[in-house]
């Protein structure tokens, strides 16, 4: 009985570490979108930024 009971352990930590390491061999996931590139043009002022962190809608 404790062979069977260390057998199945054994597999389930076979089982977790290969989970670990095919999780790790992804790639992780794009941080932007093709087709947002960097905007010169977009610039907001001071007070637009801060009402941005309020929550508040500066231009609706």
């Amino acid at each position: 009985m404790g062979r069977l009971v260390a057998m199945v352990l054994a597999g389930v930590l076979a089982a977790a570490l290969a989970f670990v390491v095919l999780a790790r061999r992804r790639q992780p996931e794009q941080t932007w979108e093709p087709g947002l590139e960097f905007n010169p043009d977009f610039d907001l002022t001071a007070e637009e930024i801060l009402a941005d962190i309020r929550g508040e809608a500066p231009t609706a």
